[in-house]
């Protein structure tokens, strides 16, 4: 079965936001009844403790690390957010995640804004595709092209 794996921004005080963008891409594929196994940092019960700064929760450090790269490494497909929804703190953990999808040789489709991601030469040369907005992914099918070119081509 194919795996996406949800990379971006984790933080107590913009939990609401953490989780919109993964649920409403999940959503979108619900309804179209694809078999995508979606890897996700904020599955489970977990997030409901992240402190505010989302540095902390009951899960070791060390656990979270091991558990997301497993998640990287099962991973057919990363959809990485590198918005921080306003907040000032590094997406420390997401370009860990990055770093490990390059190693890998793994697809990765990344949404930003930010010029400065747009232009850095290890986002872009490490991004498939770069988008502005969970939008315009869904809008231009790029999850699609990976998932039917890997799982399910049809002529």
């Amino acid at each position: 079965m194919y795996s996406i794996y949800l990379a971006g921004y984790i933080s107590g005080k913009k939990l609401n936001e953490c989780l919109k963008w993964r649920k409403d891409l999940r959503l979108h594929y619900k309804a179209l009844d694809w078999p995508i196994i979606w890897l996700d940092p904020l599955n489970g019960e977990t997030f409901k403790d992240i402190d505010t700064e989302g540095l902390k929760c009951s899960i070791p450090g060390k656990s979270l690390v091991h558990r997301d790269y497993a998640s990287v490494c099962q991973a057919n497909l990363l959809v990485v957010n590198l918005d921080t929804f306003g907040e000032i703190r590094p997406l420390t953990g997401t370009i860990y995640e990055l770093a490990w999808a390059w190693e890998q040789h793994k697809p990765v489709i990344i949404i930003t804004t930010e010029r400065n991601y747009k232009e850095h030469p290890f986002i872009k040369d490490t991004a498939s595709v770069i988008v502005s907005s969970l939008e315009e992914l869904i809008e231009k099918r790029y999850i699609n092209y990976f998932y039917k070119g890997t799982v399910n081509a049809k002529y």
